[in-house]
């Protein structure tokens, strides 16, 4: 299982924010159709060459000029990937996870200096965290909690498909992970840890006494409209209309399906291009989160202990003042972005310019997807 986090970073309006907003759908549509074009055909040369099976939208100022859906979503009912399909989501749910906690935040139900152990006080672990961490260390990765490299050997063999197929109680895996051998003291590095998400997400299931899956439906894809968007930690259940994910066998030139991934692992987020899109856009206004915390999700909140990253709640920020080697495009407009992946499932999303360009694009053939070239692409034919 490579690293969740493949960044991206995409950006500007070729014409203001205003003047995307002012045109009217004739005159944008023709001084943006060449591009357009050009992306449109990115894509299909993609598809046709079996590096993308999946869907892209990108939104001016909350306006779709551009959505496609190419490919298939299921190999052993040859079923098209539509408007419809869902993916896994992967690492994109970090930011979700951590409105979800700021929501928490506003209601005085958690504190963002909380300490874990405090929180965890209840659960008897075999190992132990740092009695520093909080959960804003956990939301910005500087907890100093490791991430998959740091389980034992035997867990990581065969693409960590032991690990994959193990099914956690809560309190089993605050202990599991709690015996993992730290990479530092808390506020000490940015290391990026899938952990560290997995235990905000016991934390909310804690913190409001509910699964996940009920908390993220009635905090944030209710109020949002994001109908298409959905968590699920029971194997038993079936996702509707979601896309299987599938790698590619080069010298026996077959697909082979992603192998099972118990559902009960960080609880995994699924959704379709439409809706990501909307999550893109929610961080242009505080309509969900309050301003403060829509700020929170979007500072840079380790620039005290990294030069080469720049990472607030869920996303990579950059601009004027915060600069990072990941996702580093040399743009000047202002972009926060997150990519994702499962091995097969690839995931990209960027708000450019608080919206004036928001990208959104799923892949379920990973292993052959390029997402990092892909978003360079798009934006070298999107920005002249």
């Amino acid at each position: 299982m490579k690293k969740l986090i493949s960044f991206l970073f995409i950006t500007f309006c070729l014409y203001s924010t205003s003047s995307c907003q002012s045109k009217q759908s004739k005159t944008f549509h023709s001084g943006h159709s060449k591009r357009i074009q050009k992306i449109d055909s990115l894509f299909k040369s993609n598809f046709q060459q079996n590096l993308f099976h999946g869907g892209i939208m990108i939104t001016c100022n909350g306006t779709s000029i551009y959505e496609n859906y190419l490919g298939i979503a299921d190999r052993k009912w040859n079923l098209p990937i539509t408007k419809n399909t869902k993916f896994d989501i992967a690492s994109l749910n970090k930011s979700m996870i951590a409105a979800l906690v700021l929501k928490a935040v506003e209601k005085g139900k958690l504190h963002l200096n909380d300490k874990l152990i405090n929180i965890l006080s209840n659960t008897t672990l075999e190992g132990s965290f740092h009695p520093q961490i909080t959960l804003h260390n956990l939301l910005c990765h500087s907890s100093g909690i490791a991430d998959y490299d740091g389980i034992a050997q035997e867990l990581k063999n065969n693409n960590f498909l032991k690990f994959k197929r193990l099914h956690f109680s809560n309190k089993e895996y605050i202990n599991f992970i709690s015996k993992i051998a730290p990479v530092n003291e808390p506020n000490k590095q940015f290391y990026y840890s899938n952990f560290a998400y997995h235990l905000i997400t016991i934390i909310l299931e804690e913190t409001y006494a509910k699964p996940f899956s009920e908390i993220l439906r009635e905090k944030l894809t209710l109020p949002l409209g994001l109908t298409h968007t959905l968590s699920e930690s029971e194997n038993k259940k079936v996702i509707p209309k979601l896309a299987e994910a599938y790698s590619f066998e080069k010298k026996m030139n077959q697909w082979h399906q992603n192998p099972f991934i118990d559902l009960s692992l960080g609880r995994r987020i699924f959704s379709t291009v439409s809706d990501l899109n909307k999550w893109g856009q929610a961080m242009n206004n505080s309509d969900y989160l309050n301003k403060h915390s829509l700020s929170l999700m979007k500072q840079n909140h380790i620039a005290n202990i990294s030069k080469h990253v720049s990472y607030s709640y869920g996303w990579i920020v950059i601009d004027e003042n915060n600069k990072s080697e990941l996702g580093n495009l040399a743009i000047d407009k202002p972009y926060i972005i997150h990519g994702g992946s499962t091995d097969v499932y690839k995931t990209m999303l960027i708000n450019i310019n608080n919206g004036a360009y928001v990208i959104s694009f799923f892949s379920n053939v990973g292993n052959q997807t390029n997402e990092m070239r892909l978003a360079q692409q798009i934006v070298k034919f999107l920005i002249p």
